[in-house]
């Protein structure tokens, strides 16, 4: 059996390479905008017709994110030409400094402990979602690389509450700021603003980080909501209609499902685990089952097409109903996990404020009435990562864990560019 710093070279390694490929491959994909990257183009040309003005925010049209994408890209379309590779090159560039900043983040959180914090950082490329969102030119990463650097400066913000004090003040603004703009990219980064008062917890007497973080969250909200107020609403009134209906709750319990599925592959140590919890998961299935055949009717079926050469019609024609319930029960047990978890670490508000940070952003799926896509799920990686880094062990199973995910990232990211 190889040693454990052999099995930690071996996973940085891949790691490495891992983003090495999805450069080299997003590089080789010449292929014209495809799937919903012609969507977001004609958007910046609007920008760069009326400026960053009431006319342009109200005709944004096809896109339901707001307009940081069309930021970034008019900025960088002297260099991208607005044209592949370039414009895909672009998140895949901002991925490598969303790592870059989770292993600082790492670092601070476990300075205490001798761990390399390089690897839960490049665990991001485990996450079979992020070669998607990070190999094409879609509207997830700049949000997602904005809030990452918001938490980071957050975290140098609240250490200088005693010394040099207006330092912390004036990386909070940035901190703010850097927030606004995720949530002007992608309106579920919102729910990092209520997430942050957990910071305040065992504060008492503290007044410097109390305006710290008044600040961040005032900031925040400061640069997003006079665009809220322009459109009514939480995206361009043209794609209103997307988030009417009320509430869907199958497509919050798909993101907790996917959610499981990432702490499976990255940290399977988070998950409690006892001789009761098999038969208790058992039981709550069992009861799901016939629950969700004759009153919820909830359909999932993952890998439809592909099973549908394997097993006969009548088993494939009752398959969405036998995986739904057994999502759902996934979903509970790791929520059941995130309770428990919480209240372990409950004395340390960084990690609770993570902790309800990325519960809350899987949870504004149950707004998502038009249609459920495992994107939405992606947005939260850099806050999974953050999460779990306490929980990862090197061990010989996360190796095949790692390069799996990685595999599955890989085919699903190919699958737009080979088959459509």
């Amino acid at each position: 059996m190889r040693h454990p710093r052999s099995q930690e070279r071996i996973l940085i390694i891949s790691g490495i390479a891992g983003y090495i490929l999805l450069f080299v491959i997003t590089l080789l994909h010449q292929q014209p905008p495809l799937f919903d990257e012609p969507l977001f183009i004609p958007n910046v040309y609007l920008l760069e017709q009326y400026g960053l003005s009431k006319t342009f925010l109200l005709h944004i049209d096809n896109q339901a994110p707001g307009p940081l994408y069309q930021f970034v890209h008019y900025a960088l379309k002297p260099i991208t030409h607005l044209q592949p590779p370039g414009i895909r090159l672009v998140n895949t560039f901002m991925l490598l400094l969303i790592m870059l900043l989770l292993a600082a983040i790492i670092r601070k959180m476990q300075r205490r402990l001798k761990r390399n914090t390089w690897l839960p950082a490049l665990h991001i490329m485990t996450i079979p979602m992020v070669w998607q969102v990070a190999g094409m030119a879609l509207t997830e990463i700049p949000p997602m690389l904005f809030a990452t650097l918001s938490i980071w400066l957050l975290q140098l913000a609240l250490e200088r509450t005693t010394k040099r004090w207006w330092r912390g003040w004036s990386l909070s603004i940035l901190a703010g700021l850097s927030l606004g703009l995720a949530i002007l990219g992608r309106s579920p980064f919102v729910v990092i603003v209520p997430a942050a008062l957990l910071l305040l917890l065992q504060t008492a007497g503290e007044s410097r980080k109390w305006v710290i973080v008044c600040i961040y969250m005032g900031v925040a909200l400061a640069c997003c909501m006079p665009v809220f107020i322009i459109w009514g609403g939480l995206m361009p009134p043209k794609q209103a209609i997307i988030s009417a209906g009320g509430l869907m709750p199958w497509h919050g319990i798909l993101a907790f499902a996917y959610g499981a599925l990432i702490a499976l592959i990255i940290a399977p140590a988070w998950f409690l685990y006892n001789r009761y919890t098999l038969l208790v998961l058992i039981l709550l299935y069992v009861l799901l089952l016939p629950a969700n055949y004759y009153w919820l009717h909830y359909e999932y079926a993952p890998l439809n097409e592909a099973l549908k050469k394997i097993f006969p019609a009548a088993l494939m024609r009752i398959y969405p109903y036998l995986i739904s319930p057994l999502l759902a029960t996934i979903a509970l047990y790791f929520l059941y996990c995130a309770f428990w978890r919480g209240m372990e670490r409950r004395t340390e508000p960084f990690f609770l404020f993570i902790l309800f940070a990325t519960l809350l952003m899987l949870a504004t799926s149950f707004k998502v009435t038009h249609l459920f896509s495992s994107r939405y799920v992606a947005q939260a990686a850099p806050l999974f990562m953050i999460l779990l880094a306490p929980y990862i062990r090197i061990s010989y199973g996360q190796c095949i864990r790692f390069a799996a995910g990685m595999i599955i990232g890989l085919l699903s990211l190919e699958t737009y560019f080979q088959f459509r």
